[in-house]
């Protein structure tokens, strides 16, 4: 019997890259990066047991699930940089990451997994991520963000 040559063949093309789909991660990064900080700048000046603690260690935690979706070589870029095809909703596109709620934060971190492939095997923990985003937007407003 001869042996099949199981080796790619052709130029391989990196898909998850070519649609900007590890930008969109680094963005979605970046978003939950801020909205902790301000959630925890919050809880500094509330009291010891407020909710706001708990908040800011779940956004925490969701922008190390993002991270962790990005490969080892990628480069968190220094400025959020929103994708071409993605129009804000309801927020002024001119505004600083740090003159944004948690709460517009956090929904934009989440309308920005819309298009993610998530059925792609690199992505398969995406979709817990998608989930954990619904929660804490649904938590941020009960906290009256």
């Amino acid at each position: 019997m001869g042996q099949t040559d199981l080796r790619p063949k052709g130029t391989p093309v990196d898909t998850l890259n070519a649609d900007g789909t590890w930008d969109r991660l680094g963005s979605i990064a970046l978003l939950l990066h801020q909205a902790a900080n301000q959630v925890w700048s919050d809880a500094d000046r509330a009291t010891a047991d407020s909710p706001l603690h708990d908040l800011g260690l779940g956004v925490y935690l969701a922008h190390c699930q993002a991270s962790a979706l990005l490969p080892d070589d990628y480069v968190l870029p220094d400025d959020y940089v929103l994708p071409d095809d993605y129009v804000l909703p309801d927020v002024d596109e001119d505004a600083e990451l740090e003159e944004r709620t948690p709460l517009q934060l956090l929904t934009e971190a989440e309308e920005l997994t819309r298009p993610l492939p998530l059925h792609r095997p690199d992505l398969v923990h995406g979709s817990q991520l998608v989930l954990d985003l619904c929660d804490l937007i649904r938590e941020a407003r009960g906290l009256g963000y």
